[in-house]
């Protein structure tokens, strides 16, 4: 009795966890939808950054590597092959949270974690089932029977803050798995690498601050927000700044020369 109610407890542990994961994740995406929705909805008023989204951080950084980089010739069919990345413009349009749906599972997402659901027959309990995962495969299936979803995933999980529980949705026995991504800059255009793809592309972007970005990553979307402004109103970047500040003081440490016919670029 007493190992059965241990059992009981555990479960009931897990699913208040799961519970409250999900909650999380719903809260999280209906936060962003509204966040979106005031953001077309407002114009800008002034020249000053307080948000971007990871689409425009993107546009300015390829921006500024075309900028400063030769013009490359067309890949052939072959460079394309070889050269594919985990995105491309194949793949179906995304759902409403960023996934999709087939007949054996669904699945949603943000920029940090993954929610799967794996559709079951009704009457199987947690004992029937096999869900294997590791930071970079999952497994999930009836015991005795071929897998519904197995592969290698995507990209790669924290393992041990994996979640799942048996929930009823929409009148489906569901086995509902909660991953957390250790990439949380990266879209996932599939669940397992080779199953059936969304394009990325055509993702809303989440919008996030600039307080929100690591240390690097802020001070380069920072400069290269900066340059933008500056050549648009004519004036110079802060890498021509920085050369203009280095030579003022170099002139200013060697009063005893004459620069007044010297020419700069």
């Amino acid at each position: 009795f007493e190992r059965h109610l241990h059992a009981f407890n555990e479960d009931a542990v897990r699913r208040d966890l799961i519970k409250k994961k999900q909650e999380e994740h719903k809260k999280k995406q209906e936060e962003e939808e509204k966040a979106r929705k005031e953001t077309e909805a407002v114009k800008a008023t002034d020249s000053k950054v307080e948000e971007i989204t990871d689409e425009e951080a993107e546009k300015l950084m390829n921006a500024q590597k075309e900028e400063s980089s030769p013009p490359t010739p067309a890949p052939t069919t072959e460079d394309k092959k070889e050269g594919e990345g985990d995105e491309s413009d194949d793949g179906v349009p995304p759902l409403i949270g960023n996934g999709l749906k087939t007949d054996t599972y669904s699945f949603t997402q943000t920029l940090s974690d993954i929610t799967i659901n794996v559709f079951i027959p009704d009457g199987i309990k947690a004992k029937n089932l096999d869900v294997i995962y590791s930071q970079k495969k999952l497994k999930v299936g009836i015991k005795g029977q071929p897998p519904i979803l197995d592969g290698e995933l995507f990209s790669k999980i924290l393992a041990d803050e994996t979640l799942w529980n048996i929930e009823t949705i929409e009148g489906q026995r569901t086995v509902v798995i909660t991953l957390d991504k250790v990439d949380k800059m990266k879209w996932w255009e599939s669940v397992v690498v080779g199953g059936e793809k969304i394009n990325t592309k055509k993702i809303e972007p989440e919008n996030s601050k600039l307080s929100d970005l690591d240390g690097e990553t802020r001070q380069t979307v920072e400069k290269m927000m900066f340059d933008q402004q500056q050549k648009q109103k004519g004036l110079p970047t802060s890498d021509e700044l920085e050369k203009k500040q280095k030579l003022q003081n170099f002139m200013d440490a060697h009063p005893e020369m004459d620069f007044s016919k010297a020419k700069f670029s």
